[in-house]
């Protein structure tokens, strides 16, 4: 049995050396490119728990495993409540996995099939959630055209701090390995011969260590076709016309059907954070979008509701810009089509808030506290005017009481 081969990923600005199995690699780029291939423009982003070894500065990755995504907000790697759930029960359920026996969680990979190699706010949200330890990594894989992959892996610092925006070194998957995750499988699952009658019997050798670079599903290719054999000659061509009239009937009845039927493709609305910019972004190759006569994108970012309407010109133009205000913005796109089908898709982004948005905030409040601090001052002044006045009257009746007294006792006089 050949010793699986590794990898190695090693640079001066990082405190860890990560090597990696090159048969996980090619389980990798299965998942990546399965996933990249599920949509005509971008595909969907895929995520897996990777397992292996710590040793001091060093994690070796030997295996991997699938982190399962609903993409409930389109087809980025964005986990929702249930996935978050389900990857807690998959951390307790790997534990049992007699394949991972004495391998632990390293870290985890994800796709960016529309970004390049960087983290966003929701990468970090994972990878401190769920990976927290300062040795555990993140691999970015990005997929190109002709199978190409590229990748970078992300660690933290010793200071604890981590650089997001590109990793310290990027490289490209390895060749692919012909067979290599077929022939992993079949030696995990080969049962062990039988030895023949009449031989003296021996002590079994002794097992080898489960390998823990076997991925969990097997990969087999698929049997060949057995062919019968050929009956007799006869004359063919009456079922031939027979079976050319009922496939051209069908094929007509099922263009009708198409014609008459409205034509549903997912939106894929996405939103991408870039230094407080939200990049919104569609699939503007999508059959439901280029055939919506009219469209509705709503943003709203925090208190504030934002409504742009778009017409066939903007639903296949560019990706929308928007500057948000808050770190909780939810994005909401409805189209509709000239008979009035309706579509809509939802995404949300949430995040710290804006350093400038903080910046006005703080302001803000200062300014709220000047003005009740002088609302105050002016109902303390006009109730001491109130008073004030009060205490005028008061002398005035009092004045013009001893007014009339005087006068009466000098009529009196």
């Amino acid at each position: 049995m050949n010793a699986p081969k590794f990898g190695a990923w090693s640079v001066a600005e990082s405190p860890i050396r990560v090597e990696y199995s090159t048969v996980v690699i090619e389980e990798i780029r299965h998942a990546v490119a399965e996933g990249f291939q599920r949509l005509s423009r971008g595909g969907i982003e895929v995520g897996g728990v990777l397992y292996g070894i710590h040793d001091g500065r060093t994690v070796r990755i030997t295996a991997t495993r699938p982190i399962d995504c609903e993409h409930a907000r389109g087809p980025a790697f964005l986990l929702s409540d249930k996935d978050k759930s389900a990857l807690n029960q998959q951390f307790a359920r790997d534990q049992r996995d007699p394949r991972l026996e004495g391998l632990i969680a390293v870290g985890w990979y994800l796709s960016h099939t529309r970004s390049e190699i960087a983290l966003n706010e929701s990468d970090l949200e994972i990878y401190s959630t769920f990976f927290p330890a300062p040795w555990q990594i993140t691999m970015v894989v990005h997929p190109g055209r002709g199978g190409a992959m590229r990748a970078g892996f992300f660690v933290r610092n010793a200071d604890g701090t981590l650089k997001s925006e590109r990793s310290y070194l990027e490289f490209d998957f390895p060749d692919r390995l012909p067979g290599a995750l077929e022939r992993a499988a079949r030696q995990d699952r080969a049962p062990a011969e039988r030895r023949p009658g009449g031989l003296p019997h021996r002590e079994p050798a002794p097992m080898a260590p489960p390998r823990h670079d076997i991925p969990p599903r097997q990969y087999r290719p698929a049997p060949a076709p057995e062919f019968l054999p050929a009956p007799a000659r006869r004359r063919k061509w009456p079922w031939l016309v027979l079976w050319a009239a009922a496939v051209g009937g069908l094929a007509f009845l099922g263009v009708r059907y198409a014609m008459f039927q409205p034509v549903s493709e997912p939106i894929s609305l996405s939103v991408v954070e870039r230094e407080g910019q939200l990049e919104i972004d569609w699939n503007h190759a999508s059959k439901s979008v280029t055939g919506a006569s009219r469209g509705l994108l709503e943003i709203i970012d925090g208190p504030d509701t934002v409504r742009l309407p778009l017409s066939p010109q903007h639903l296949a133009g560019d990706k929308i810009t928007y500057a948000r205000k808050s770190g909780d913005v939810e994005v909401r796109m409805s189209i509709e089509d000239a008979g009035g089908h309706k579509m809509q898709e939802a995404t949300r982004f949430l995040g710290r808030p804006p350093a400038a948005a903080a910046a006005n905030s703080d302001e803000l409040v200062a300014i709220q506290r000047k003005r009740d601090e002088l609302e105050a001052e002016l109902r303390r002044l006009r109730q001491q005017n109130g008073d004030q006045a009060a205490r005028i009257q008061q002398l005035e009746r009092t004045l013009r009481i001893l007014q009339t007294r005087i006068g009466i006792d000098q009529g009196k006089q």
